[in-house]
């Protein structure tokens, strides 16, 4: 059986936000702030992308089917 990235999307279960509300991610950019010390860089499991946090540069902005990996990482926060 093959499978796409749509379709581990759409298996995936809903993702909650802090008040218990569904979550859905689109594929626009989500902001995220790394709050960690030194620099911190992860890559995007679903697009591969490369995203660099830390050394001053504030918030990133995030590929929306990277964010939902991206915030179970320690010391990354989406930016409401």
């Amino acid at each position: 059986m093959s499978c796409c990235g749509s379709q581990r999307a759409a298996a995936r279960p809903a993702q909650t936000g802090p008040s218990g509300e569904a979550r859905h991610w689109n594929s626009g950019g989500v902001q995220f702030e790394y709050s960690g010390q030194g620099q911190l860089v992860v890559t995007g499991p679903l697009t591969g992308m490369v995203y660099r946090f830390g050394g001053g540069a504030g918030r990133v902005s995030v590929h929306g089917s990277d964010a939902p990996s991206l915030v179970s990482v320690p010391g990354l926060k989406l930016v409401r």
